[in-house]
């Protein structure tokens, strides 16, 4: 296994979690029952859904979603 690989784990496990945050931002600013998330948010004291938590997450799926997509493109076979 070389240095590069042993990288590529953890880029992707970060990557992956960055995606799920984005996505979950996406889902609680256009989903169902947003009403639901209105109401849970200003019982927590949290910030309801609004345009700013839509575009970051737009932004943080896709540059995610990218950049996995690149880190799996450019794995090596192992021969």
């Amino acid at each position: 296994m070389t240095h590069s690989r042993l990288k590529r784990g953890p880029l992707r496990a970060g990557l992956l979690v960055a995606l799920v945050l984005g996505i979950g931002c996406l889902n609680y600013t256009t989903g169902h029952g947003l009403e639901h998330h209105r109401d849970v948010a200003a019982e927590f004291g949290l910030p309801g859904p609004c345009a700013g938590i839509f575009y970051a997450g737009v932004i943080v799926t896709v540059v995610t979603a990218f950049a996995l997509g690149m880190t799996f493109g450019r794995s090596k076979p192992s021969a």
